[in-house]
């Protein structure tokens, strides 16, 4: 019997370096049976409402809303009467995921478990569907899939209490000094955590908590901030948008203009039409 054609089911990977796998779904008179996952997941629930039960609870969720279930959780769900429901849910790999949330955090975890199945959280629900944004267009490296799973990391470790703050030193260690020339060094390439890795010989889970210790960021952060600088220098210089996008890593100028509007408020083009103005 095929379903109503209100009810739509639509996945999507978010990049193989994430372990994410993104759900589209709209639901009119489709119902979820009783069933768990082995991933974490995680939704936003963007029109009508969404009923569910877990853990003997029944929940009503409305747009804006969080939804998660850890892995194993029992739970079913359906739209609310009347509604057809729209949401977004994405499913993360523990083995890929959980280690990231102990970097984040301020002592080590055996376990991670969320206490929370549905909630609100403005921080969270941005990270998910821009997540889900990416996913769609296609466009990200495998540089932006890590640091993106590495945010949604940060913000559990929130949940949590156990989030530590990056700190800053001015006593530099020789075997990150290295790893920092690398990224300058190859800073127009596709660099992965995997790469850096490579050069520092320790895990990359490791080296995320020496790195955001030594200078206050992630290596994820680091480099898209010295991409950025790179491509302000550039467009000081006289260069288009489109040419710098391409040249350092960026699919396109509306991805530029993501990341750069994040860190001057402006996008490129507006900021080298005043720098030159």
């Amino acid at each position: 019997m095929s379903l109503n054609l209100s009810n739509s089911f639509h996945f999507l990977n978010a990049g193989r370096s994430s372990g994410i796998t993104v759900l589209n779904a709209v639901m009119s008179d489709f119902s979820y049976g009783k069933h768990a996952h082995e991933e974490l997941a995680i939704g936003v629930t963007t029109e009508g409402v969404q009923e569910f039960s877990c853990n003997g609870c029944a929940f009503r969720s409305f747009p804006g809303d969080i939804i998660l279930f850890n892995p194993d959780e029992v739970h079913n769900g359906n739209p609310g009467a009347g509604n057809v429901l729209k949401y977004t849910m994405l499913y993360f790999d523990p083995d890929k995921l959980y280690p990231l949330v102990e970097c984040a955090s301020n002592k080590l975890m055996t376990e991670c478990r969320i206490p929370k199945t549905h909630f609100e959280d403005p921080v969270l629900r941005s990270m998910l569907l821009e997540i889900t944004c990416c996913a769609s267009e296609s466009a990200s490296s495998s540089l932006e899939q890590e640091h993106q799973l590495y945010a949604i990391a940060t913000q559990i470790s929130k949940i949590l209490g156990r989030f530590q703050p990056d700190g800053w030193t001015n006593r530099k260690d020789a075997l990150l000094m290295t790893v920092r020339d690398y990224i300058h060094d190859n800073i127009e390439e596709d660099i992965s955590i995997d790469d850096l890795s490579y050069v520092a010989k320790v895990s990359k889970y490791h080296l995320i908590r020496l790195f955001r210790r030594q200078f206050g960021l992630t290596p994820h952060q680091y480099i898209l901030n010295h991409r950025i600088n790179k491509v302000r220098e550039m467009l000081q210089n006289g260069m288009s948008a489109t040419h710098v996008a391409h040249e350092f890593g960026f699919f396109d100028t509306s991805h530029l203009n993501r990341h750069f509007k994040r860190a001057y408020g402006v996008t490129p083009t507006q900021y080298q039409a005043q720098v030159q103005g």
